[in-house]
Order: C-alpha cells, then structure tokens, then sequence
C-alpha cells in the first residue's frame, strides 16, 4: 500500500473513531450517568476510600454534560504540531507586551519569589503567558464535564483522568466550592496557570496566607504556586536551561535519545558526539533537545532546568516556546525598557 493510502487510512481512522467516540457520548446522556455501572463503581470507591456521601455524588454526575469535544480537542493536541507552529502561535508582540506589562505589575512579588523559591520572574511570567495569555484564556468546560467526559469516554488515558477526577472530587471539599460551577479546559485544567486537581492539591499555596488558595482570580497566589510547583520540580537555582550545540559525530542521534531527563554528563554527551558552546561544568547532566521544524530540525543542549520546564507540559515545544518567551522578556527587564516587543529585545 502507497504510503499516501496509508496516511488516508490514519485520518479516516482518527475521523470514525471520533464519530463512534461522539454516538457514544450522545448515547450517554439520555441515561442518567449515576446509572452507568462504571461511574457507579467510580462512586462507590470514592465513598469506601475518602468517605463522600453516595447521595451526593449520584445527584452530582446526574448534573454533568459530557463533552466530546474535550475528546475531539485531546485526540488532536497542540503538542504534536513542529517548532515552528509552536513559535508562530506563542511568540507574538502581544504576547510579548503583556507579559512584560504583567511583569511590570507584579515585580515585587516576582522578586519576593524568586528570593523564596530560585525561579526567575521572567519563566513565572512565561507560562501564564503560554498556558492562559496571562489569565485572559483560562477555559470555557465545566472542570466537572471534562473531566467525567475523559475519564470515561476516552479509554487511551481513562485511567489518568479517573485520578484527576477523583482529586477534583477531594479539592472543591476541602475547599468548600460548588463542582459545577468551576471552569477550565477542556482536559480539566484550572485557573491562571491551568493546574491539573493533582496539582491545584499538591502544588497550589498562599502567597499572604488568605485561604482558600485562588488560582482564577489571586494573582499573588497564582505567582507563588508557579514558583512552587518548579521549586517542587526540581528547578535548581541559577542553573544553565538551555545552550547551542552541534553534531560532531554522524552516528550520534542512533545513540542518544532526545528530549528526555537528563541521565549523561556533559562529557559522556561529547564522547558521543555532541559539543556544547560555551563553557559548563563536565559533570553536569543534560541531553539533546531536538525541535522539528518546516525547514529543519534544530539541537540544543537542554539541562535539568528545560526539563524542569517540561514537567509542566511534556514537549520541547512547549518549554521552548516558554524559553524564548522569558529571554525576550528578560532582555526587556535589563534594559529597563518602558515597553517590550520582539525587536526591542533584540
């Protein structure tokens, strides 16, 4: 088979596949969901493990809507597009100009943080700007809709979503809200720096000690929880992100698998064919950074700090898009330049 009918097959094998996905989910509705025997089973767990009141549930998934799509939307993730989609759609003088208004805003608890935590202002800024445009775009879904909707409609990662249900569950009662009244994104995720349950749990604090933690409105806790969901991480004050390297050996890229956690030294990677520009620690782990683009791949070499960037989003596409975005922003702020652009950086 040509491989143009091969790749005709994927995508009618993705379009079916959604469609049968969509009938499934309309189906789901004319029942009441309580019914459905696994979100009974769902129910029945949450009430033995962490004592909810069953009555209460079955009447709360009775009120959801599922969404297909939230299964449309994950089924076709911005990750899997190139570099040079990722720089086009992120790297904008808007996005620019506000981030460093925005860092303008808060400079004072930007410093205050990265005294507290090691994190720069300008990777705080960074991802709000990646993730809601500095909280302009923080989700339309009801968190309760999407993720009941992924955690049993989209078998691929129903388990993942099942987990975050369930923590979605144990944070609007412990922090007393009302379940269908949250909005997020389509997968879920809440607030300004779009934090998975699982993480608005584990990572989310105060910054001046009010309760409960905001993530949609509280500007000061939202900066804190940034910084401490990197300090928690793994970030590593004032250490390198990011540097130039090159291939000096053809076989290489057979033996180095990129964007994954750094586990070779700086010389093991040279040894294997890559040098690094500029001058760093032998000893010091990192590994290669590959972004596809239209015209061609590019390398760098990315230490434990990029990848720290990628444990908020697992794709090089993304950190770099939030690394490109704290230099301009960076190169801004040492200028003390009264407004910021691509060029002005420059």
């Amino acid at each position: 088979m040509s491989r143009i009918n091969l790749r005709k097959l994927f995508v009618l094998s993705v379009i079916l596949g959604l469609a049968t996905l969509s009938c499934s989910v309309k189906a789901a509705q004319t029942a009441k969901l309580s019914e459905r025997p696994d979100i009974q089973e769902f129910i029945q767990k949450m009430v033995a493990e962490d004592n909810f009141d069953a009555k209460y549930l079955n009447h709360l998934f009775d009120q959801v809507e599922l969404q297909p799509t939230s299964i449309a939307s994950i089924s076709q993730p911005a990750e899997t597009k190139d570099w040079t989609f990722y720089e086009n759609l992120f790297i904008t003088d808007k996005r620019v100009a506000d981030g460093y208004k925005f860092w303008q805003k808060h400079y004072k608890v930007l410093d205050n943080l990265q005294q507290q935590y090691g994190v720069p202002p300008s990777i705080i800024v960074s991802i709000l700007g990646v993730e809601t445009f500095y909280g302009e775009k923080q989700g339309e879904y009801r968190v309760m809709d999407a993720l009941t909707t992924l955690a049993f409609e989209y078998p691929p990662r129903q388990s993942f979503f099942r987990k975050e249900l369930a923590e979605y569950l144990r944070l609007i009662r412990d922090y007393n809200l009302a379940p269908l009244a949250l909005k997020g994104s389509y997968a879920g995720a809440i607030g300004m720096p779009q934090f998975m349950p699982s993480s608005y749990r584990y990572y989310a604090v105060t910054y001046e000690g009010t309760h409960p933690i905001n993530l949609q409105k509280n500007e000061d806790d939202i900066l804190a929880s940034v910084a401490n969901y990197f300090k928690k991480n793994g970030w590593r004050r004032d250490g390198p992100i990011l540097a130039p390297v090159s291939i000096t050996k053809k076989n290489a890229l057979d033996t180095i698998t990129p964007n994954v956690a750094p586990t070779k030294t700086i010389r093991e990677l040279y040894n294997a064919g890559l040098h690094v520009e500029g001058n760093y620690d032998p000893t010091l782990k990192a590994n290669l950074v590959l972004l596809n683009t239209s015209d061609k791949p590019l390398y760098y070499l990315g230490f434990n700090n990029f990848y720290t960037i990628m444990r908020y989003n697992v794709s090089a596409n993304y950190a770099m898009a939030v690394y490109t975005l704290s230099g301009i922003l960076e190169r801004c702020w040492e200028q003390k330049a009264k407004s910021c652009s691509i060029a002005e950086s420059e």
